[in-house]
């Protein structure tokens, strides 16, 4: 964020780093049956942000263009600085477990009165009022304010609106709610595996990064590459983007990650929130293969497409392949309803030892029965290993044209899989 302040730190004027009103009802991190949560924001962290000038001023934390400086601040870390009108920050999947009142608080420096703050839910659709930002004597001395808000039951992402500038942001807190979760699905559904994608770089002891040119069997265009202008993890999110240029004899570039030989399941319900991209010639895909592809190939080894999009269609789809009782190739799948790609939506398959079903949002699209390996669907009673890629081009989509806007992004919010 760019406007006001300036790197100079000084002491704290406000010792503590939790708001003191708020530490009888919990903590950031823990948790008792009676004691509430306390969901805690870093400024810094967020998953999406609008800023009036490019560049980090501060050039700390992360290298968009927000303005992240280091604080003075009990606990360290980093503030956003330099705010200006009309500046804007979102962190996403804030859940409030049940409708009413809620305390939000706001970390904030300022060497003199006048600074708005505006909450609102879900882009502007909920708002929550404004919070008024007092003098603190500098731009490093810290104190909390905080106001009561009312929001509904249910998981929103939580909008932070520069309304009037002058002062710097460590954190937001809010009691009684919880971060960067959502509830498990009905059903009786147990968490078993997930990326939150909360640091800042991919996890590697969960994902492997494919790096190769070969067109993914499908005559694409890209090439995969490790660079983080095409594989990264920032804001709360795994962006994978694809770009045009020139590399290794292609003329596209993209990124692909596998959980292959780290980790793997035999059913389970799978699941990511994503923001999937559009355009002519691409390709985002959340999908899986059987572990025995390395030993017996494609298709004997079983595929499930939980996501695949195409193009700039209204529909996703979801998709088995595999070589059925007679060794011939053989596929099974259906769209979903129309989605808006301009959002994020919950993809995911639920699989046990008699169906498949594909949902996007929990609404159901398409299944297909497994049972005792009904048409040679043997394949599908195995382990299977996750993938995420973007690819560009390729037999389905076709080459990207002129329409076609790069760079060109997937972005994940989270990825999880649950057993019963």
């Amino acid at each position: 964020m760019a406007g006001c302040g300036d790197n100079t730190a000084s002491n704290s004027g406000d010792g503590g780093k939790t708001p003191t009103a708020l530490a009888q009802t919990g903590s950031a991190a823990g948790s008792s049956s009676n004691i509430a949560p306390i969901c805690t924001l870093q400024a810094e962290d967020y998953a999406n942000a609008f800023d009036t000038t490019a560049g980090n001023t501060g050039n700390q934390h992360r290298t968009d263009n927000v303005d992240i400086e280091a604080t003075n601040d009990a606990g360290g870390g980093y503030n956003v600085a330099w705010t200006a009108n009309g500046e804007w920050l979102a962190h996403n999947n804030i859940t409030f477990p049940s409708s009413g009142a809620y305390t939000i608080a706001y970390r904030v420096a300022a060497p003199s009165a006048g600074g708005v703050i505006s909450a609102d839910l879900n882009g502007g659709t909920i708002p929550l009022g404004t919070t008024s930002v007092p003098a603190t004597g500098g731009w490093q001395n810290w104190t909390t304010v905080q106001r009561t808000i009312n929001v509904n039951a249910g998981t929103y992402n939580l909008g932070t609106f520069v309304s009037s500038a002058g002062f710097n942001l460590n954190w937001i807190s809010i009691a009684g709610a919880s971060c960067g979760t959502t509830p498990p699905p009905p059903g009786g559904w147990t968490l078993a595996w997930a990326d939150e994608f909360n640091g800042t770089s991919l996890d590697t002891s969960k994902w492997n990064i494919e790096v190769n040119g070969n067109g993914g069997g499908n005559n694409e265009l890209q090439y995969y590459t490790a660079r983080p202008e095409n594989i990264r993890v920032s804001g709360g999110e795994l962006v994978i983007e694809a770009r045009k240029e020139a590399y290794m004899g292609k003329q596209y570039t993209s990124g692909r990650i596998t959980t292959q030989n780290k980790a793997s399941w035999q059913y389970g319900r799978m699941e990511a929130r994503m923001k999937i991209p559009t355009g002519k010639g691409t390709w985002p895909a959340f999908w899986m293969l059987g572990n025995s592809i390395s030993s017996v190939g494609w298709p004997a080894s079983g595929e499930i497409d939980i996501m695949e999009h195409v193009n700039s269609e209204a529909v996703t789809h979801g998709t088995i392949h595999w070589s059925d009782h007679n060794n011939a190739y053989a596929n099974y799948g259906g769209p979903s309803g129309n989605v808006d790609f301009s959002q994020f939506h919950v993809y995911a398959v639920e699989w046990d030892a008699s169906v498949i079903r594909w949902y996007v949002d929990g609404n159901k699209f398409h299944e297909v029965n497994i049972a005792g390996g009904i048409n040679g669907t043997s394949e599908f009673h195995a382990p299977y290993f996750l993938l995420f890629n973007l690819a560009v081009g390729g037999n389905w989509p076709g080459s990207p044209d002129g329409s076609t806007v790069f760079p060109n992004r997937m972005q994940v919010d989270y990825v999880r899989v649950y057993r019963r």
